[in-house]
């Protein structure tokens, strides 16, 4: 049985929406991980140098958003999305342990933090179900910042990612859960509807009982 998509309003869609949620617990996670440098939501592909002129993000600092969203799809034909995320990051010259360091060096080394954080499996799911773990490959930093940028004293770099969050509509399959039984050989369903909902997905041959 395929599933159609049903009507819902816009209180149930933005419920229902797990791309904020997790955009958040990232900016959680890296507020957590990265103390001293500012985390901040990003809302998309706009001009850094705005963001720095209405200080959005300040430096030394990362801005979370993402760049791109793929419907995709599990194997029990659940919808899912994979998301292309990307952390910008803005840095100057600063003072650190009273030593003078320069903007390119603190900008590379916030980067390359990020991307070591990207590789830890037990933190890049950024504590949500439903979020799977970094596709490393599709992992990289970058430098962003023009002559001019860096002449005024800024630079940027941007860690981009892709991420699944899986798991956003229902499957296809039915989802019932059944009991085994080792003597029998036979796994036992509470409801007579469970075997039912499983029946056109399985191979099997009608016995009668006597």
């Amino acid at each position: 049985m395929i599933r159609s998509t049903q009507p819902a309003t816009l209180s149930q869609i933005l419920a229902a929406d797990p791309v904020a949620e997790t955009q958040a617990a990232i900016v959680g996670t890296l507020k957590s991980l990265l103390p001293g440098v500012s985390i901040v939501s990003h809302p998309g592909k706009v001009d850094l140098s705005e963001l720095v002129a209405k200080t959005l993000v300040q430096a030394p600092g990362v801005g979370v958003g993402w760049t791109r969203i793929r419907p995709t799809a599990l194997p029990d034909a659940s919808y899912s999305a994979a998301v292309e995320w990307a952390a910008y990051i803005v840095a100057e010259p600063a003072l650190v342990d009273g030593k003078r360091v320069e903007k390119e060096r603190i900008g590379f080394a916030i980067g390359g933090q990020l991307l070591k954080i990207l590789a830890d499996v037990g933190v890049s799911c950024w504590g949500r179900a439903g979020v799977t773990p970094v596709q490393l490959d599709t992992a990289e930093l970058k430098p962003l910042f023009t002559v001019r940028d860096q002449a005024k004293g800024t630079v940027y770099y941007a860690v981009t990612w892709t991420q699944a969050i899986v798991d956003i509509g229902a499957g296809v399959f039915p989802a019932a859960t059944g009991t085994a039984d080792v003597d029998a050989g036979a796994i036992d369903y509470a409801a007579g509807a469970s075997i039912r909902d499983m029946a056109p997905w399985l191979p099997a041959e009608v016995v009668d009982d006597a």
